[in-house]
């Protein structure tokens, strides 16, 4: 939390071109970056600070949808970026589109939730959740589950909007900057991070609360600020104001602490867990986690991660993508935004071998 809030304090300031600087000791072996599009996507600022965007892209079978910060959802061509269809709504985005059947289903920081027809851009519905939403929505089993600014989880039926239940938490404490935890379903159960540090699990169909379990502990940004996601049979959560936590399912007892401060999730890649952490490391560990290769690749939080062509992308508050092998021994590529503005604060997206990523200025960038 704290390289983030320094991060976005620096870009209130003026911008200018910077170059990319390789990782100390590690040099680029083979080309891998390489744009095939590029949209400017800033809004008019001719005083005052930069305008942030937070917001990430989806991708499905070749479109690309990008909330845009004046307030208008768009679709592009992803083999050319030629606009497919714009819809105006009047607020910016936080988070991400997501896909269902025939419908792209997201919301703005106003709290509304829409649903559009995917290739048409034609409303299907549009429903007033109460607060922004920051968390990219999911799907399962035909529920959609998304988790607003003030703390509420809501569950609907993705495709007629109707709301089937909703659970909201009594949080006195601020949630980070980027935006809240998304819910995670595994087994008919829902879980979901809260801004207090409590990780909750809730039945599916009812929201009937299981469980919670104190992860952080401190006096203030002591939100859970990684997804939930499953390895080796437990719950892998995180902070940047706490370790990354182990927590058996059953019950949410924790059963690890592990010294890692991380932003966003961790990823799996190939049978190992690897850990971005706030202090510009990768960390692969086994199904024991135990560490078995660590490697420092920035001076910046590390903010996303994915496999991308076999490689593992990491993306900073620098406004770096890395690319490396997923055993942390060679490291690939290295591409810079180009901005001293520059980060990443959403998350890369990947689809075949298509990876879009959204930076802080403003950018919308497309690699293939």
């Amino acid at each position: 939390m704290r390289n983030f809030l320094l991060s976005l304090l620096l870009l209130g300031g003026v911008g200018c071109s910077k170059l990319s600087i390789p990782i100390k000791g590690v040099k680029p072996v083979k080309k891998l970056f390489s744009p095939v599009w590029i949209k400017d996507m800033d809004v008019d600022h001719p005083t005052g600070n930069l305008p942030v965007g937070l917001q990430s892209p989806a991708i499905h079978q070749g479109i690309l949808y990008m909330g845009h910060n004046i307030g208008k959802m768009k679709a592009f061509d992803l083999s050319n970026g030629r606009q497919v269809w714009s819809e105006q709504e009047g607020q910016p985005y936080h988070s991400a589109p997501i896909v269902h059947q025939n419908l792209v289903i997201y919301g703005n920081v106003e709290g509304r939730l829409f649903a559009r027809e995917r290739l048409s851009g034609k409303l299907v519905y549009n429903i007033d959740l109460g607060a922004s939403i920051e968390s990219k929505p999911i799907i399962y089993s035909g529920r959609l589950l998304v988790h607003t600014r003030n703390h509420k989880v809501v569950c609907l039926d993705a495709v007629t909007g109707k709301i089937l239940w909703a659970y909201k938490r009594s949080v006195p404490f601020i949630t980070t900057l980027q935006r809240v935890s998304r819910p995670e379903v595994k087994d008919n159960k829902v879980y979901v991070g809260f801004a207090d540090g409590f990780l909750a699990a809730f039945s599916l169909e009812e929201g009937v609360l299981l469980w919670e379990s104190k992860v952080v502990d401190g006096a203030k940004f002591i939100d859970i600020d990684t997804h939930p996601i499953f390895f080796s049979g437990k719950i892998v959560v995180g902070s940047q104001s706490g370790p990354l936590s182990i927590i058996n399912p059953i019950g949410g007892m924790i059963e690890r602490r592990l010294p890692y401060n991380v932003a966003r999730a961790p990823i799996i890649a190939n049978g190992y867990l690897l850990v971005g952490t706030s202090e510009g490391e990768l960390v692969r560990l086994d199904e024991n986690f135990k560490e078995v290769a660590k490697l420092k690749v920035s001076k910046d939080s590390i903010t996303s991660l994915v496999l991308w062509k076999k490689k593992v992308i990491a993306s900073t508050t620098g406004g770096d993508l890395i690319a490396l092998e997923p055993d942390l021994s060679k490291t690939f590529d290295q591409f810079n935004f180009g901005h001293s503005s520059s980060a990443l604060f959403g998350e890369l997206v990947v689809q075949g071998d298509t990876l879009a990523a959204y930076s802080s200025r403003n950018h919308l960038y497309v690699f293939r």
